[in-house]
């Protein structure tokens, strides 16, 4: 088969052209090389083209088959299935043994049952559900929705070629199309680092060893490395952690290598006293509805100090600086936009984690008058990355267990979290549980 010149672009040379001309350095984001456009599928589409552009009850007699492409590239399994008054036309890459319907370079071409008109095509560009592109046709051009995460990233993009044209047209093509437009340097998954293995490699190091902890209210280890109340710092015996004594165990796990001890726990209990007025002093007083975000900030401010020798403001440990979801100050970010905030400062500042305090609005009505107040009730370890296969992957952490996003947004869907950065250069060492 000929391929024709316009599938023969190099997507390299419109990455580049595209990284410069938005100002991406390599080490914001990494050299444009170090993208890879998804497997392709292209040639399963056009042997099959006689299938998709088939009458409407031909197409869906279609049986499911698996093609072989050229050496190198993946086999595609091909299946047509109706639901929801429509045809769904899947061409699914094979990864592993699989042939995963939400893989990269996935397919989906969706034609109505009631005439049989394309409606649109949705093609998956990073392996998981969440990161896709929409297409629709629009006369002799196509429109273009891109979404990372389940959120829209950038939409309503014209592309110069019809949607039949598009059907059976590499993905490279259509990078080349949209380079001028898209963020394609985001939008593709990078190739892993430095950095990415310094957190997997701690996400493995915690794992292994939440086995051995114990639970407590109010635990935690003081500087000396005893167990004790957070409150009283009472001795508690063999004691435990809740969730504020777990988050200070995980970054002792870098300031323990470094100062010799532990964080003492005083310090990271200090309220912070220029948020307090008149009419609210006394509610924090009776209510600590912030300790959460004080401890969590507390964290931050110990750690970086150890590490660099001089101690940072807030607005240098909050993360308040993301351009795609505004910052809420003392409160942070919705908690179900976690996985979408989480990828852009992963691929901002590999090699980072993020310790989280959540928080809901409470009304904790000690005496008439009490004000509306934000509860920050539970503190949670952040550690996201890109695999060895460049998928983004982001563990979870909290009161000596690992949960997930999606364990989270069941809990705490209608909450917010306010997030800190923890560098994590250095020696990683979890301080010892006797």
């Amino acid at each position: 088969m000929r391929i024709p010149s316009w599938h023969r672009l190099t997507v390299a040379l419109a990455l580049t052209a595209l990284a410069a001309a938005n100002g991406f350095s390599g080490t914001e984001i990494g050299a444009p090389a170090s993208y890879d456009v998804p497997p392709e599928n292209w040639e399963a589409r056009t042997r099959l083209a006689d299938s998709i552009f088939a009458p409407l009850r031909e197409a869906a007699a279609a049986g499911r088959q698996v093609i072989s492409q050229p050496a190198g590239a993946a086999k595609v399994q091909f299946q047509a299935d109706e639901q929801s008054g429509a045809l769904y036309l899947v061409f699914a890459n094979q990864s592993g043994v699989d042939y995963p319907l939400d893989g990269a370079g996935t397919y989906i071409i969706k034609r109505s049952l009631k005439d049989g008109s394309f409606l649109q095509a949705k093609v998956f560009v990073q392996d998981g559900p969440g990161t896709y592109l929409r297409l629709f046709p629009q006369g002799d051009r196509t429109l273009m929705d891109v979404y990372l995460f389940g959120e829209p990233f950038q939409t309503r993009i014209a592309l110069p070629v019809s949607f039949e044209r598009l059907l059976t047209a590499p993905l490279s093509s259509v990078i080349e199309w949209s380079a001028a437009v898209v963020d394609w340097p985001l939008v593709l998954a990078p190739a892993p680092g430095p950095g990415d293995r310094r957190i997997e490699e701690i996400v493995q190091s915690l794992t292994s060893r939440l086995h051995g902890l114990r639970d407590m209210d109010d635990g935690a280890m003081d500087g000396a490395g005893r167990m004790v109340y957070i409150a009283t710092g009472a001795p508690a015996g063999k004691g435990g952690f809740n969730c504020s004594g777990f988050a200070k165990w995980v970054v002792d796990a870098l300031y323990a290598p470094l100062t010799g001890k532990m964080m003492d726990i005083a310090p990271l209990k200090s309220r912070n006293a220029a948020r307090n007025n008149t009419w609210t002093t006394r509610f924090e007083e009776e209510l600590d509805p912030y300790f959460g975000l004080d401890w969590s900030r507390g964290l931050a401010r110990t750690i970086a100090q150890a590490q660099t020798g001089a101690a940072p403001t807030d607005a240098q440990i909050d993360v308040r600086d993301s351009d795609r979801l505004p910052y809420i100050r003392d409160v942070g970010y919705p908690v179900p936009k976690l996985e979408y905030l989480l990828y852009f400062l992963t691929r901002r500042n590999p090699g980072t984690f993020y310790v989280g305090s959540v928080n809901a609005q409470s009304m904790l009505a000690v005496s008439e008058g009490t004000p509306t107040l934000r509860q920050h009730h539970h503190l949670i370890v952040l550690l996201p990355y890109f695999d060895l296969k460049g998928v983004f992957q982001v563990a979870v952490m909290e009161r000596n267990v690992r949960t997930s996003l999606a364990s989270l947004t069941r809990r705490y869907g209608n909450e917010y979290v306010h997030l800190v950065r923890i560098d994590s250069a250095g020696t990683f060492a979890p301080p010892r549980i006797e």
